[in-house]
């Protein structure tokens, strides 16, 4: 027996050894120290900002023949400042922070910056955030006579950007635009209304990674009430009857135009407008004794089109709703509001609503048994519960509430996915508004059928995070800075990676000022302007990187004291809007006229409800958040094209053209 055993455990050894290197590896795999490229990667921790700092004041404009050797490393860094640029302005500081502080991923020799950060916010505190911004900006407009705009470009063409530790560090920055909330009315939300991330350490949302919400009715309906001043006021569905995408589609595919509505190209060509005579309209089979509007052919299609081909039918009627919106808070949550009409309840014969019961009409059956029912004290169910709390009529309220007000949890989203405006023109135009504006709600308006008409659901993608990779490499190293210092750095990289290129190709008569505009130096003969010529991929780049330099200047002047908050987003709006004027971008990618006519559009829709009442014209509105998300969008879609333009740029430079070696 003895010899058994032993032998069965000589012989199951092997077999445990195996699996214990197995583990062993997997374990080593799962927590050991990751080896990439030949040496062990371990945690990086982030380093203080001085470093980056020192990097960044020493390579200065590349000059130093020190720096040599890192010249290479600069110009193909190129390839990836478009993602920089993107990534600065999507964490731009919001008009009620003074500081924003962001983590940032660096190449150590100073090459390129990259801010680390996604801006997640959750929707509806953002959207009352915003809301309180546009009655304080209103307020300061009234209450500021001569209202002083900003001038732009803010800092001149040869003054090199200022070093942020010098000038801007020790510099208290002026008051933000923060609305001064009540102790009692906004005590849900009062304490943490304008933190950068609100909530962050609550149980409102699900932790550090800030995905999730959850909130309270009363935090709700505070946030709802703060941004009503972008919000509708209708709750009834039915005004959007033959307003709303349905009708929109059905009228695009039967090409014609509802009044106020988008208009778009035929869908269809082979329709022959006025046909002389078929069966279908003859005289002697179809009398036709008014004519057929244009609304009639949208809400039943199949009834009054001859070919009515990929309509949609919209819902004729909604169930009328008799909600009533009320302005005091003070009114209990169930009452007769007096817009209602009362149907009186007559008294007489035959009538079912008889008030009072009279005992002598009653028989001794009945009498009994209401003796016993007084003697069992009985009452009705839930008696003992109160019709309502002190959250009911918020709850109501919030039920009509438009989107995210009516949801109790949800993601939160980037900032720029947020809209804020977008309500305004699915409604129709005020009559009183001129034919400018008219024709702004329409064209945004199409914008928008046209991107629902084009969605398609998002394909399963294996996502490639860049910086993520970045950063598990040994050149690049991570910290926390001021976003201002940031945006310095990624103007200064910008402005040397197009130098270095400049100097490259031996154009010493061209020259690059601060402001990234391109200059020669001296009268250029043919064969010089011949050499000096460089593709649309570097000029866009240096455009965008001239619209860059302005916005981080902006923000460097109110830094410094010289403009206030109010002037600082009133001329980042107007930097927005104005990016014809302000760049020559479209010159080297004319698809963005259509960026700059939609940014023109949002000006007109929101001048023309923030200059209302005792608000006059002029400037002083600085509701910048439309159309900076506009930009951003466009950076987004731009960055992968910008990046393959610069990339083959940068080969062509390194490696020189492939000729083909064809022997002759």
């Amino acid at each position: 027996m003895s010899s058994d055993n032993a032998m069965s455990v000589d012989v199951s050894n092997p077999m445990l050894d195996e699996k214990m290197r197995k583990w062993k590896q997997l374990r080593n795999q799962q927590y050991g120290e990751k080896k990439k490229f030949g040496y062990v990667e371990s945690q990086k921790e982030d380093l203080p900002p001085g470093h980056l700092r020192k990097i960044i004041k020493d390579h200065g404009d590349m000059s130093s023949k020190k720096f040599r050797s890192d010249k290479r490393v600069y110009l193909g860094a190129l390839k990836y400042m478009p993602h920089a640029v993107l990534k600065l302005l999507e964490n731009m500081p919001m008009p009620w922070e003074q500081i924003r502080d962001v983590s940032v991923l660096y190449h150590v020799t100073g090459a390129i910056t990259f801010v680390n950060e996604i801006p997640l916010v959750v929707e509806p505190i953002y959207i009352a955030q915003w809301g309180t911004m546009w009655i304080m900006m209103r307020r300061e407009k009234h209450d500021r006579k001569h209202f002083k705009r900003m001038r732009f470009p803010p800092f001149d063409d040869e003054e090199p950007p200022l070093d942020y530790g010098d000038n801007i560090l020790d510099v208290p920055p002026l008051e933000a635009i923060q609305m001064e909330l009540n102790d009692e009315e906004d005590a849900a939300v009062s304490e943490w209304f304008y933190d950068h991330q609100p909530l962050l350490d609550t149980k409102f949302v699900n932790g550090e990674s800030y995905k999730t919400w959850r909130l309270p009715v009363p935090i709700m309906a505070n946030t709802y009430r703060l941004g009503q001043q972008l919000l509708s006021d209708l709750v009834d569905p039915n005004y959007y009857y033959l307003f709303d995408l349905p009708s929109f589609f059905t009228a695009k595919a039967l090409n014609m135009a509802i009044p106020g509505g988008p208009k778009f190209e035929p869908l269809f060509r082979d329709e022959k407008e006025d046909e002389d005579w078929n069966e279908f309209n003859d005289i002697n089979k179809i009398i036709i004794r008014s004519q057929i509007r244009t609304e009639y052919r949208v809400a039943f299609p199949y009834l009054y089109n001859n070919r009515p081909r990929k309509v949609r039918l919209a819902p004729y009627h909604y169930p009328s709703l008799v909600y009533v919106k009320t302005d005091t808070p003070d009114l209990p949550a169930f009452y007769f509001d007096p817009i209602l009409n009362p149907i009186p309840a007559y008294k007489g014969e035959g009538d079912y609503f008889v008030s009072e019961i009279d005992m002598e009409d009653m028989s001794e059956e009945d009498k009994e048994l209401e003796g016993m029912l007084d003697e069992f004290e009985v009452a009705p169910l839930l008696s003992e519960f109160s019709l309502y709390t002190e959250n009911t009529a918020d709850a109501i309220t919030l039920y009509h509430a438009p989107r995210p007000f009516n949801q109790r949890s949800g993601r939160t989203r980037r900032a720029m996915d947020v809209p804020l405006v977008k309500t305004w023109y699915q409604e129709h135009c005020p009559p009183d508004h001129p034919t400018k504006v008219r024709v702004s709600y329409q064209k945004l308006l199409k914008c928008y059928v046209l991107n629902k008409l084009r969605h398609r659901p998002p394909k399963a993608l294996n996502k490639k995070y860049l910086l993520r990779s970045f950063k598990s490499t040994k050149f690049f190293q991570s910290t926390v800075i001021d976003w201002v210092e940031a945006g310095l750095q990624v103007c200064r990289q910008g402005y040397n990676m197009l130098n270095l290129l400049i100097h490259r190709k031996n154009l010493n008569y061209l020259h690059l000022d601060y402001n990234f505009n391109l200059k020669p130096v001296k009268t250029l003969t043919t064969k010089e302007r011949k050499k000096s010529r460089f593709g649309n991929s570097f000029h866009l780049c240096r455009e965008i990187l001239r619209m860059t330099k302005i916005i981080v200047d902006s923000h460097v002047q109110y830094r410094l004291g010289n403009v206030d908050a109010y002037q600082l987003a009133d001329g980042l709006h107007y930097i927005f809007t104005h990016i014809g004027q302000l760049t020559g971008m479209y010159r080297y990618k004319y698809r963005l006229m259509r960026q700059i006519r939609m940014c023109k559009d949002l000006k007109h829709l929101i001048y023309y409800r923030f200059n209302t009442g005792n608000v006059g014209k002029g400037p002083g509105c600085g509701f910048w958040a439309p159309a900076w998300r506009v930009w951003l969008f466009f950076l987004r879609g731009i960055v992968p094209l910008l990046e393959r333009w610069l990339g083959n740029l940068l080969a062509r430079n390194f490696e020189g053209r492939h000729s083909k070696g064809i022997a002759k």
